[in-house]
């Protein structure tokens, strides 16, 4: 009877200090978890933005401190934000294998279609459309070749400097800029093609982006370069001697933001809406065009009016553009025949 009594006395004189033991536990942790949602909230949050090369100024000059000083007053919370630049090809290779991109900010619609294709963005994500800018044709100062359209980059003897199609997007935007001027004035497919062909042949030497072929440029290289009309005008304010030449029939450049979507965490999400809409507003927007960008905004947009300015859309499309003018022109018959040296040779220092 005992030994049955202490048993009974042990089990119900248990049960409370169990259940007093559990609670206690459970105590700690759920404080030990708030205590660590807390911290968290009251780090700063991290975004990275990857971005083509000619944005690096804008973006960390201009827009990066701004958005940072305006959203930390609006919600009182610290933002660092980090931005990582190179050709548009690239950085979407990059983020396709992994780069831990919260937005890309690309030179063209193809980028964008891309990472939609290889599933790293969201079918239904939107991109949005933040900026353009017009191609134009630096030449050396005072213009020795007498350059003043595209056709006269096929005039014999003319060493051009290009963009790699292969890499850059502003490569890309010069082939579809060669080739459109001329079809689009004549309607003629095979006169077009001739004269894109005629201008490759006078290239000397590529670029892997923008910012690079620019270098080049500026060190000496190559009689002529076609690049972003925003580019040419920040290295023309640095001081660069040389002449721009806007064509009479060039084409209007567009550059996209897009949400990495996989990579953005739940903290994260409004941040992100944030800085979109702030590069879409008229604080970011009157920004980027203090860079020469040409706004969505038109009352932003003070630069040259352009007299016969074409888009990918009156050749198609980016993705019949591409097909047409790039891969199945270009890259099949033009670039087989090419002799170019490496712009690496240049670069050693750099």
């Amino acid at each position: 009877m005992k030994s049955a009594l202490s048993r009974v006395k042990k089990y119900t004189l248990g049960r409370p200090i169990s259940w007093f033991l559990s609670l206690v536990f459970l105590s700690i942790i759920f404080s030990l978890g708030w205590i660590g949602i807390r911290a968290m909230k009251d780090q700063p949050l991290h975004l990275v933005v990857y971005a083509f090369s000619t944005q690096e100024e804008v973006l960390t000059q201009g827009i990066f401190p701004a958005f940072e000083k305006a959203w930390e007053g609006e919600t009182g919370k610290d933002v660092v934000i980090e931005g990582v630049f190179g050709p548009s090809g690239a950085i979407a290779g990059q983020i396709a294998l992994g780069a831990p991109a919260d937005i890309a900010i690309f030179s063209n619609q193809r980028c964008v279609d891309w990472l939609k294709l290889s599933k790293c963005v969201k079918e239904d994500t939107m991109e949005v459309l933040i900026s353009s800018s017009p191609l134009v044709i630096l030449t050396r100062q005072g213009n020795p070749k007498d350059i003043a359209d595209y056709k006269d980059l096929a005039k014999p003897g003319l060493q051009l400097l290009h963009a790699d199609p292969d890499n850059s997007g502003v490569g890309e935007w010069s082939l579809l800029a060669e080739y459109g001027s001329y079809y689009l004035e004549s309607g003629d497919q095979g006169f077009a093609e001739s004269q894109l062909e005629g201008i490759w042949r006078n290239v000397t030497l590529v670029g892997s982006s923008a910012r690079v072929s620019l270098y080049l440029f500026e060190i000496g290289i190559g009689d002529a370069l076609i690049t972003y009309e925003q580019d040419a005008l920040l290295a023309q304010e640095r001081g660069v001697p040389m002449d721009i030449i806007l064509p009479a029939r060039t084409i209007l450049t567009r550059h996209y933001a897009l949400t990495i979507d996989k990579n953005i965490t739940y903290l994260e999400r409004t941040l992100v809406e944030d800085f979109l809409d702030y590069i879409q507003g008229d604080d970011g927007q009157q920004i980027l065009s203090n860079y020469y960008f040409r706004s969505i905004i038109p009352e932003n947009d003070y630069l040259p009016a352009l007299v016969k300015p074409f888009t990918e859309d009156d050749l198609g499309g980016w993705v019949q553009a591409y097909e047409t003018i790039i891969e199945n022109y270009w890259n099949d018959e033009i670039k087989l025949e090419l002799e170019l040296k490496p712009a690496s040779i240049y670069l050693v220092g750099k």
